[in-house]
């Protein structure tokens, strides 16, 4: 079968979803990926090892008519040129303008996944903020009716798009996350030299606790603030405490953090990494605590999962797809979203208690195993969102 996954660049295609791309080439499936490139087109490249065929096209996050009018033009030719027969699309842009050039071309078969709502749909009284949800509405009712599937990461976001009509209950489905892969997010998938050579680099102190927050994008809404909060309260309480904020600027977001804030927060027990790292692996098993109070409706934070995969203690916000990861008590805590002392409050918790971080971080791992496995993700994937037949290459009828 001939099929297409259109994603919004070709980092979120390698990272998020090459266990998928993998698995429908191994299958015998013609993989046809989607996206923008970055600079030296390295993930393009990685996603071509896998077996696939990467295709750069242009694509504005933001909005641009005339530009997202082109961007279903070269979608259509494209689509009509390979003869796709199931397109896949991922995130905002690409499930509204991919579904509508989709069904223009003819395609079979049109599923999509929303991965979190995001900024337009943050509770925002600013009347440009409104003006976004409604156009972002519109745009979704009119790509939905030419969807056949619509997956989504968590049960708020579904409710959301059934009760204002965007999706049917006949269209939707329902699968926790993409999933982690167990094996590469593990102590044992690391380097114990290259742990080090992170330690070094970072200037961990001896018999610190490390809090560690991992963002894709530093902008206001995945909690920026409420984490700089909890560090000064707690650089008296709690001196072993010593913070980490990692995540690169987004320089043309509305909603991102200015540089000059986080030079000015910086601090004795706050440390602030503002550029891309491909280390995650090596942060993360350097953590005592993981921290993402996140307000951003997320579909299922991705840090979060591989934390769980790398037997962490969590904590993170009650918010939509953050609340996924954690049962509160079990394997870390849940707090209200932009409520910095509460925040501080459960990080002082974990930091004074070695063994309940021991504990929590190994019921993480469980946790991880047993509802966030990659390969189970993928089964479901296949089976009710392609609704593939058990011979590869055709789509049940």
């Amino acid at each position: 079968m001939r099929i297409a996954l259109v994603v919004n660049d070709d980092f979120s295609a390698w990272h998020f979803r090459k266990g998928l791309i993998l698995t429908l080439c191994e299958q015998g499936h013609t993989v046809h990926v989607v996206t923008p490139v970055g600079p030296g087109r390295p993930y393009a490249r990685m996603i071509e090892g896998l077996g696939a065929r990467h295709h750069p096209i242009r694509l504005d996050r933001f909005i641009s008519p005339i530009r997202d009018l082109r961007l279903v033009w070269v979608l259509y030719r494209f689509f009509r040129a390979q003869r796709i027969e199931l397109v896949h699309n991922m995130t905002v842009k690409p499930m509204i303008y991919g579904a509508i050039a989709a069904r223009l071309a003819g395609v079979r078969r049109v599923v999509g996944l929303v991965s979190g709502t995001g900024l337009p749909f943050l509770d925002d009284a600013s009347w440009r903020r409104r003006l976004l949800r409604r156009a972002v509405v519109l745009l979704y009712r009119i790509a939905l009716a030419r969807t056949d599937k619509v997956w989504f990461q968590n049960s708020d976001d579904l409710e959301m798009f059934c009760s204002m009509g965007l999706t049917t209950r006949a269209q939707a489905i329902l699968i926790r996350s993409g999933g982690v892969d167990l094996a590469e997010f593990s102590v044992g998938s690391i380097e114990p030299r290259t742990v080090q050579d992170v330690r070094a680099e970072l200037g961990l102190r001896e018999g610190a606790v490390n809090v560690v927050m991992i963002v894709a994008r530093l902008i206001w809404s995945k909690g920026v603030r409420e984490f700089v909060a909890a560090a000064q309260r707690l650089r008296v309480d709690c001196p072993r405490a010593q913070f980490f904020l990692v995540g690169p600027h987004e320089q043309r977001h509305p909603d991102a953090v200015p540089p000059d804030y986080l030079r000015q927060v910086a601090a004795p027990n706050l440390r602030v990494w503002a550029h891309f790292r491909r280390d995650v692996r090596e942060l993360l098993s350097l953590a005592d605590i993981v921290v993402l109070p996140s307000y951003f409706r997320e579909g299922v934070p991705r840090v979060l999962l591989e934390a769980l995969a790398m037997g962490k203690p969590v904590v993170t916000t009650t918010g939509p797809g953050c609340r996924e990861v954690v049962e509160h008590g079990y394997n870390g805590y849940l707090v209200p979203p932009k409520d910095p002392e509460a925040l501080a409050s459960a990080v002082s918790s974990l930091a004074g208690d070695a063994t309940l971080r021991q504990t929590f971080g190994q019921r993480s791992r469980v946790k991880a195993e047993t509802e966030f496995d990659e390969q189970a993700v993928i089964k479901s994937v296949l089976d009710s969102v392609y609704e593939l037949s058990s011979s590869a290459g055709s789509l049940r009828r």
